[in-house]
């Protein structure tokens, strides 16, 4: 992969996080199912509004490419600086779908686990709650042993 400016990255980040906010504000016309698997979460995720698919595709990508690369975001909420410390535990598989995304995501740290499981259920308040949740910090479980 070719290496990005400071400049680039601003600029991605910019597009990540327009995304990003018109899914918080469309979030009504976003649907959400998590399973809770032996060691994460399998997360199905699809836009009653055909046209919010694209962008659901989009920030699934985007958001697995962030998390591999460790470019993180949301720096002030401690669980999701505690997600991008601990990414190189962490797996992804992201399957788009004609309504939305199919998300695996596993570890074979049990502590990565919890939190894997704490981002799931912080995505799912997104879902439900828009932007009203995006402003609050998201909850660490109270036996993850944190590393940052």
């Amino acid at each position: 992969m070719q290496t990005q400016t400071p400049a680039d990255r601003r600029a991605r980040h910019k597009r990540d996080q327009s995304i990003f906010h018109e899914l918080l504000r469309r979030h009504g016309d976003i649907r959400r199912e998590v399973e809770e698997i032996p060691d994460g979460i399998r997360a199905r995720t699809w836009a009653v509004d055909p046209a919010l698919v694209p962008l659901l595709h989009n920030h699934a990508e985007q958001m697995h490419r962030r998390v591999k690369e460790k470019f993180g975001l949301r720096f002030w909420d401690p669980a999701f600086a505690e997600l991008f410390a601990q990414a190189d535990k962490v797996e992804m598989r992201v399957e788009l779908t004609e309504t939305g995304v199919d998300v695996l995501e596993t570890s074979a740290d049990p502590n990565v686990v919890k939190l894997i499981r704490a981002h799931g259920a912080t995505v799912s308040a997104f879902v439900a709650h828009g932007g009203r949740a995006a402003s609050q910090e998201s909850p660490l479980p109270p036996d993850y042993i944190r590393v940052l």
